[in-house]
């Protein structure tokens, strides 16, 4: 027992011995430091994590939620950032945010950076940032941000937030009661009606009627009456009348109460001589101006979304 002893000793203060025990007393140190700091981190996000009630309230009705205090969410995402600077779901939330609380520039900035996964196109910061440039008049960029907004695959954006630990507790939320798919479908219809309306103000029908009727054909997007009118309209920047008017029926049979397809029906009207047909189409016009439906003009509508 006592040689076995000795041997050990002998080992224990040999050059390999004390590198080895140097090695072993370094490596648990490290292991336990990793440990708690890791434990730390979490203990402080999740002191940290906000009401997402307001945040969720504004997203569906901007207008109606003014003044809303966003130091509470800004400050998590910024310390989830401070952890991990590259997780491209905390850095979508807090462009949301900046941009909201009138920080526009790091707003960009941040769905710049957020705006692909491993090389492939995500669509809800594309289409913020074509929301941006749209409002902006900017349109050439509206149209390179939403062009890869729709190429994007929607699926991807809805398995990052179904992965997210931060949009798992978004969705957590008790005023979140909405379903991603049909969240997902509403979000690419705006983003259509947006790219449509920035090829309009820039006269490129042809490309105008090419993306209206991709639009058109698909069967997951909503709001296809606003196909329908942005279509007529191409046909008409392409001179191609008769068509038009028909493409701005279809747009009626779905939705009547849209006063612009009225107005230009009417200017079809006057240009073929139809100068009662024309009246009647304008009175429609007008009275539903009076109305002020908020559904209308379509790309007005369109706001930063982060679902």
């Amino acid at each position: 027992m006592l040689k076995i002893i000795n041997n050990t000793m002998k080992w224990a203060f040999s050059r390999f011995g004390v590198i080895y025990i140097i090695v072993f007393v370094f490596c648990l140190i490290f292991v336990d430091l990793k440990t708690l700091d890791m434990r730390i981190k979490v203990r402080h996000l999740n002191s940290a994590i906000p009401d997402f009630i307001p945040m969720i309230n504004f997203s569906r009705a901007p207008d109606q939620n003014q003044g809303l205090d966003w130091a509470p969410c800004k400050n998590y995402f910024e310390l989830i950032l401070r952890f991990m600077p590259d997780d491209v779901v905390a850095q979508q939330l807090l462009g949301f945010v900046d941009y909201y609380s009138g920080q526009q520039e790091k707003a960009v900035a941040l769905f710049k950076s957020a705006s692909s996964f491993h090389e492939q196109n995500l669509f809800l910061s594309n289409y913020n940032l074509g929301v941006i440039t749209y409002k902006k008049g900017m349109y050439p960029q509206a149209v390179e941000y939403l062009l890869k907004a729709i190429a994007s695959n929607p699926q991807l954006t809805l398995v990052i937030m179904q992965n997210s630990i931060i949009y798992r507790q978004i969705f957590a939320s008790p005023a979140f009661g909405y379903s991603l798919e049909n969240e997902m479908d509403d979000a690419q219809s705006d983003a259509y009606i947006l790219l449509l309306s920035s090829l309009h103000a820039l006269g490129q029908y042809d490309k105008m009627w090419v993306i209206a009727t991709h639009a058109m054909a698909r069967e997951d997007l909503h709001k296809k009456d606003a196909f329908y009118y942005y279509a007529g309209l191409a046909l008409l920047g392409l001179n191609q009348t008769e068509k038009a008017f028909l493409f701005f029926q279809k747009s009626l049979s779905i939705e009547k109460n849209n006063p612009d397809v009225y107005f230009y029906i009417a200017d079809i009207y006057q240009k073929t001589g139809q100068e009662s047909q024309a009246r009647n189409a304008l009175a429609i016009s007008y009275a539903l101006h009076q109305k002020n439906d908020e559904r209308f003009p379509y790309d007005q509508k369109a706001n930063l979304r982060f679902f």
